[in-house]
This record gives structure tokens, C-alpha cells and sequence, in this order.
């Protein structure tokens, strides 16, 4: 997915691959499971399976922003709000380090999913909803890609000769 010879960057593509094979597992398993009678379905594994796979495809993405704020950055949030200080460090520009890894959309996205993680993480599925499970599946569909693409781009940046941040 990514290679490099930056070291900061050259250990995220293993990271990715994973996250993305968890996507694509999910995907593997739901082409199969959804072809069932609905009246075989079974709502609450179906739903759990796919909570786990965006719980774990997100873990995979803030294991990648980790290392970005560990090497690029050399600070990493700690303490109860570690999680969003992650989110919103990576949302902004640190002059003569890096610019932003992440735009508008993208922030949000990873908000949302990053809320969704802690309700599986902290919840243990109780008070999961199915459309609500989908609907976070969907925004992971799509933000698996633009966080990968955002980190192509962060690299280029910061390898590039002339922009300030190599």
C-alpha cells in the first residue's frame, strides 16, 4: 500500500494492509452472509461482526496517526482526552514540521468513527443499532481510502525539497 524510505512512513504500510484486509474480510464475510433468506439472518451477528471490524479497521487508523505524532511531530497526546488531542493535532499544521494530515471532512469522519469505536470498546454492543452500525460502516468505506491518500500526500509533503518541511 505504502512504501518508503523515510523511516517515519516505511512502517505505516504494514499498518495499513492490515486495517485494509480487516475491511476487506468484512466485506468477504457480508457478500456472503447477506445473500442468506432474512429469515435465517441473524441481525445481532451480523451487526456485531461488523462493529468489530470498524472498531478494529479504527484502531488500525489511530496506530498510524500514533506513529505520525511519534516521529514526525515528537509529541503524543496522553491522558482522558488522547484520543480527540490526537484527532485534532492531526487536524493541524505544525510550521516547519508538517501541515495538516487532515481536512475538514476527514476530521469529521474520523470523529464520528472515533465515537463509534468507544461505544463498541466501552458498550460491549449493548447499545449498538443496526442502521446506525451500517451507517458507520459506510463512513468507513470511505475514509479508509482518504486517510490513506492523506498519508501519501503527508509524506510526498515532507520529503518534497522545497516546501519548509523536509
Amino acid at each position: 500500500m505504502i512504501s518508503s524510505s523515510h523511516p517515519a512512513f516505511a512502517k505505516l504500510g504494514p499498518k495499513l494492509e492490515r486495517a485494509q484486509r480487516e475491511l476487506d474480510n468484512l466485506d468477504r464475510f457480508l457478500a456472503q452472509y447477506d445473500v442468506f433468506p432474512p429469515e435465517t439472518i441473524n441481525v445481532w451477528g451480523r451487526m456485531t461482526a461488523t462493529a468489530a471490524a470498524i472498531h478494529n479497521v479504527y484502531n488500525g487508523i489511530e496506530d498510524v496517526l500514533l506513529s505520525l505524532a511519534k516521529d514526525i511531530d515528537g509529541s503524543v497526546p496522553t491522558g482522558e482526552t488522547s484520543h480527540q488531542d490526537l484527532l485534532d493535532q492531526m487536524r493541524a499544521a505544525l510550521v516547519g514540521l508538517r501541515p495538516a494530515l487532515l481536512d475538514d471532512a476527514l476530521y469529521a469522519a474520523l470523529t464520528e468513527l472515533k465515537g463509534f469505536r468507544h461505544r463498541v470498546r466501552h458498550r460491549y454492543g449493548f447499545d449498538l443499532d443496526p442502521t446506525k452500525t451500517d451507517e458507520s460502516l459506510a463512513r468507513m468505506r470511505t475514509t479508509f481510502p482518504a486517510i490513506v491518500e492523506a498519508v501519501r500526500h503527508l509524506e510526498r509533503t515532507v520529503n518534497a525539497p522545497d516546501d519548509g518541511f523536509a
